[in-house]
This record gives structure tokens, C-alpha cells and sequence, in this order.
């Protein structure tokens, strides 16, 4: 069948659109090359290379410790069997021959817990009453208050709160004093009359069935016995690793920091212990290889007549504690044992035995970097090679490595190294310096 001219036309018209159509197409694909082959040629053949700026930090070397903590402890004895009511809080320091608790018997207990309710809400309406009375004793007590804030201003201003408890017990016997100041003047005629003559004869009555018990030294009282109390500071370097392994392994997150009410106790039962808080031990493990740098670090100290103060973070503990490291014991080819002695923070760790945390060892400022951007590192004199970009030409510059901890290192320059082969802060350095040749030119 014969196409008519004007058919013949129109598949003409179709077939120049197809190929306007495909030269345009060309067109654009050629133009998107030209446009994205120097990209993706440099993706494909180039080194792709890291580049950082030195900067200055600081880093803290640090290893994982596990230990004990050993200290001077004097366990306290029960005269006789009943309920023990404690009359000082969990940590309160205490002097020689203080009332630490009290004991009664079983039977005598609601007459003394009637007696003692009694006495306090009559103390609480004296000071109520009396609160604003003038008179030659309120400037006593007003100076004796003052004395406990301005202590507490002081402990605030330094940080430490460990005899936050001492300061706040005083406050409250330097109230009850007061209160008992009050009542004792008031005569017979006063309201408060009956009520002083009826607590006089219930005293009088619980009197001879309530024995008073005496600290026996002064320090601080603890409520809580962990059966490791005969880890005493004589025998501090004789602990082994396993001993250390064995306390841990007994150690419970219960509240023993608590003032219990009382106490139900038998005839020389112990109901607590007092710590002597002037000096404790921390005793502890640290790997092998790190004992070895710390025992460098003593040694050097020993040398020049002093000591080797470092300190210690403790897990479950805000502060850090100095500590004055004694000798090493226990080497068992991997870990070994440390003694330190530390004096400050006791009070706060007296609910602790079984410890971990970690000993900073030093704590260095300088030109901080990544340990994998350095190179060709010598053990023996701690050197190493950095590459730093200068003029777009990567160079070699020989540091020395002053720390390391984990992925990152402090360096310094080398001594008696011309300034030009010296290594500065906002120098660019290479991170990653695989295959990268001395000179060889980078893309910045």
C-alpha cells in the first residue's frame, strides 16, 4: 500500500525529532562529564588524607586500681545484753570517755522512749516561748551558733564537706543546751512547772535501769562491722592480691552509713566500731606494667628525699583523694600490689572496704594529638615522627612523646633541634600518615 506525500511527511518529521532528540541527549551526557570526570577521577586516584590542627590540651594518665581500705579501727563491746540506743550519729567525731549510746533493758525500754518523748517536745515549746528572751547567757549561745556557720562557711569555701555531720551534731547539742538552760531557771511557779516536776520523776524512775556507755578513745563512730576489721595498718604490707579479690567479692552496696535507733545486743557483742580518722591505707593492684612506670616515679622521688604524692578517683566518689605512695608488695607477674597512705577523706569513706577506681599517674599539658598520627616511635627514648604540611609538602618532624594515654599522646619538641624542624600549635598535621612520602605534595 502507497504512502500519500503528505504520510510521507509526517514519519519525515518524526524520524528528524528522534535524532534532534538523541543529539541532545549526547550533548547533556557529554557536558555532565566534563562537569563530574575531575571529581570523580580525584575520588578514585587520590589519597583522600586527613589533615587536623595541633592543638593544645591536657591529659591525665590513668590506670584501673582495685584495693582495700585499711584503717585504725577499735571495735566497741557491749557491757551487758538489752537495747542500745546510739545518742551520736553515724560518723560523729567523738572524744575520749564521751556517751556513745546508752543500755536498757528490755523491759525498761517504753518507760525510757516515754521519758526521752516527753523531754523533747517540752524543749521544743521552752525554745518556742523563750526563743526571744534577753539576758547575759543569750550572747553565749548566739556566739556558740555563730561559731558552727562560720564553720560551715569555711568547710564550704574549701570543698570539703566531710564534717558536714560533726558541724550539724554540734548545732543541735548547742540548741538542746540551750533549751535545757532555759528550763533549769525557770522556778517552780512557772507554766511550764508540772511538766518540769513530772519529768523530773520519770527520770528519777528510768535513772537506775539506763547504763550510759563511754568511748573508750576519741575518733569517729561507725555502726557497721564488715568482719574485715583485722586488716589492721601493721599488717598493711602483707596483703596479697587474693586478699584484696576475696574483700571485693564480699563487699555490699547496703546503707551502712545509717544510724540505726537501736540496737538489740548481748553481753560483749560489739555494736560498732571507732575509726581514728588522723591516717588510713589504701591498698591496692595495678597491672604489672604499669607498677613498673610508677615504681620509676617512686624510686626518682626517693632519690631526691621526698615523697610521691599522687591521688585517687574511687567509684561512688565525687572527690579525689591524696594519697603518699608507701612501697609495692604482692608481684604476681601481671598485677602488683601498691600501699599508700592517705589523710584526708576518711569520714566519707568509712562505708567503703573493697574499692575500685583509678590512680592518675600524671597529669601533663602540651601539643596533644592522636597516637596513630604518629610514626617510626622509639620505646627506649619515647621519640616518634609526626608529618606536618608545610608549603603544601608533607615533612617529617622528630618529637618527643611526654605522655600517652589510650588513643591520644602529648608531645614536645626535641632539645637542640633547629627552630625550622620545630613542631607548633596550629601547625597541620597528617592523622592518618600511611604512605605519605617525605615532600610529597598535599591537597589542602
Amino acid at each position: 500500500m502507497q504512502m500519500t506525500k503528505s504520510q510521507e511527511r509526517n514519519m519525515q518529521k518524526k524520524k528528524k525529532k528522534k535524532r534532534n532528540r538523541r543529539r541532545l541527549f549526547s550533548l547533556l551526557v557529554l557536558v555532565l562529564m566534563m562537569i563530574y570526570l575531575p571529581a570523580l577521577w580525584n575520588w578514585l586516584f587520590s589519597s583522600n588524607t586527613e589533615i587536623a590542627v595541633i592543638k593544645t590540651a591536657t591529659l591525665e594518665v590513668t590506670t584501673p586500681l582495685s584495693g582495700v581500705i585499711v584503717r585504725k579501727e577499735q571495735l566497741l563491746i557491749s557491757p551487758g545484753s538489752g537495747i542500745l540506743i546510739p545518742t551520736v550519729s553515724y560518723g560523729e567525731k567523738v572524744g575520749a570517755n564521751q556517751e556513745v549510746a546508752t543500755l536498757i533493758s528490755k523491759e525498761m525500754k517504753d518507760l525510757v522512749e516515754n521519758y526521752r518523748q516527753m523531754e523533747i517536745e517540752l524543749l521544743k515549746r521552752v525554745i518556742s516561748e523563750y526563743e526571744t528572751a534577753a539576758g547575759s547567757d543569750r550572747k553565749i549561745w548566739e556566739e556558740a551558733i555563730e561559731k558552727q556557720i562560720s564553720k560551715l562557711t569555711d568547710y564550704s569555701n574549701t570543698g570539703d564537706l566531710s564534717d558536714l555531720g560533726s558541724i550539724r551534731n554540734s548545732m543541735d547539742r548547742v540548741l538542746e543546751a540551750r533549751a535545757r538552760t532555759i528550763l533549769e531557771s525557770l522556778g517552780s511557779n512557772s507554766r511550764f512547772g508540772p511538766e518540769k516536776e513530772e519529768l523530773e520523776r520519770l527520770k528519777n524512775s528510768q535513772a537506775k535501769s539506763v547504763q550510759s556507755i563511754k568511748s573508750p578513745a576519741s575518733g569517729v563512730v561507725s555502726y557497721y562491722c564488715d568482719g574485715y576489721e583485722n586488716l589492721t595498718p601493721g599488717e598493711r604490707k602483707t596483703i596479697t592480691i587474693k586478699d584484696i579479690d576475696e574483700v571485693l567479692a564480699d563487699e555490699t552496696g547496703s546503707e551502712k552509713w545509717i544510724t540505726p535507733t537501736e540496737i538489740e545486743v548481748r553481753a560483749e557483742d560489739h555494736y560498732g566500731k571507732l575509726v581514728t580518722n588522723d591516717e588510713a591505707w589504701l591498698v591496692f593492684y595495678i597491672s604489672k606494667d604499669m607498677a613498673k612506670e610508677l615504681q620509676v616515679m617512686f624510686e626518682k622521688q626517693q632519690m631526691n628525699e621526698k615523697q610521691l604524692e599522687l591521688q585517687v578517683e574511687l567509684d561512688g566518689m565525687n572527690q579525689r583523694i591524696p594519697v603518699v605512695i608507701e612501697g609495692f608488695g604482692e608481684n604476681d607477674g601481671s598485677k602488683c600490689v601498691v600501699i599508700a597512705s592517705m589523710t584526708r577523706y576518711i569520714e566519707l569513706t568509712m562505708d567503703m572496704r573493697g574499692v575500685t577506681g583509678k590512680l592518675i599517674l600524671q597529669s601533663v599539658s602540651g601539643m596533644k594529638v592522636p597516637l596513630e598520627s604518629l610514626v617510626n616511635i622509639n620505646s627506649v627514648d619515647q621519640t616518634a615522627d609526626i608529618i606536618v604540611i608545610d608549603m603544601s609538602k608533607a615533612r617529617y618532624r622528630r618529637v618527643r612523646i611526654m605522655a600517652e594515654q589510650d588513643y591520644y599522646a602529648i608531645i614536645e619538641n626535641l632539645a637542640g633541634v633547629d627552630e625550622e624542624e620545630f613542631v607548633n600549635i596550629f601547625d597541620l598535621y597528617i592523622v592518618d600518615p600511611r604512605n605519605i612520602e617525605e615532600g610529597q605534595v598535599i591537597d589542602l
